[in-house]
């Protein structure tokens, strides 16, 4: 019995054996790849460390900090696009002394609407045939959807293009004009480029001489040309009449307004946020700015109620 029993029993323990190296390591080997993926002793580890330590390592900036303060960073990058959830957004400039009010989301990208014809018509400007800038120019007093389409198809580069041309970093053609993304922001500083190149440019003869119903039967009255002055507008809708938006330009202003509702809430946007109060006061922060010394004072970066 003995002679068969003991092998047995060596054969079990041998087992057992194998069994606790196995455990052993196992348990090593999670604490190498524990040691191997764990943040180092010098990065913040906690919500107290990554906020109020100057030792701690700085955290990523969020995107009010980007964006809005260093002029847009986020939104230098394509592939950064930062989209605006908000309701509205304007910009607003004088040209005679470069005086700029904005909301705090202006360079944020919302949907361009038919604001991006105003890009096609410039691109189709330059390397279209004579009979395309003609539909071009006539795509803009009227809105043209049927002309966008036919001049997309042919140049489908025309709107990332000029986006390129003129700096225009929170504009995007996606993969069709209608769903395009821009800013109140590009919009004006591509509005005065066109004007600093030449006060006749063909794209601002166009929009100073719109058609008071669209192609598609809808009324162009509303948003930045209801303002004392204006020479020139695009306007811009969705199918389902649930955003609206609108450029304008006169002799020494440009102003952009994009609105999530109707053609009544961004006029009455635009009547707010722009009255005659509120560039006053505009005016008199922005001319005690210029004065030396004045430099230290700092505009509001909002001036869109919540």
């Amino acid at each position: 019995m003995s002679k068969i029993n003991v092998p047995r029993a060596k054969h079990g323990w041998l087992q057992f054996v194998a069994i606790v190296l196995l455990i052993v390591i196992c348990i090593v080997g999670t604490w190498i790849v524990a040691r191997a993926t764990a943040p180092r002793t010098d990065e913040a580890t906690s919500d107290e460390e990554s906020s109020g330590s100057s030792s701690a390592q700085t955290a990523e900036p969020s995107v009010a900090d980007s964006a809005l303060d260093s002029l847009g960073d986020v939104a230098h990058q394509q592939a950064g696009i930062v989209i605006d959830q908000s309701k509205s957004q304007l910009t607003y400039i004088r040209l005679s002394d470069g005086m700029h009010l904005g909301s705090a989301n202006e360079r944020f990208a919302r949907p361009a609407l038919s604001l991006s014809k105003l890009y096609i018509a410039d691109y189709v400007i330059d390397e279209g045939t004579e009979s395309e800038k003609y539909d071009a120019l006539h795509m803009i007093s009227d809105s043209d959807d049927g002309i966008a389409e036919e001049l997309f198809a042919a140049y489908p580069e025309s709107i990332d293009e000029v986006a390129k041309k003129y700096g225009l970093y929170s504009t995007d053609a996606g993969e069709y004009w209608g769903r395009s993304v821009t800013s109140t922001y590009d919009v004006v500083k591509f509005i005065r480029a066109l004007k600093d190149e030449d006060p006749l440019h063909p794209i601002l003869v166009a929009m100073s001489q719109p058609d008071e119903i669209a192609a598609d039967g809808y009324e162009q009255d509303f948003g930045t040309a209801v303002l004392k002055n204006v020479i020139g507008t695009k306007w811009g809708w969705s199918n389902d009449r649930d955003i609206h938006a609108s450029v304008s330009f006169g002799d020494d202003f440009i102003v952009a307004a994009s609105v999530t509702g109707s053609a009544r809430d961004l006029t009455k946007l635009v009547r707010t946020q722009l009255s005659g109060q509120k560039l006053e006061e505009a005016t008199t922060w922005f001319l005690e700015s210029q004065k030396p010394g004045g430099g230290s004072k700092k505009a509001p970066e909002k001036i869109i109620s919540d």
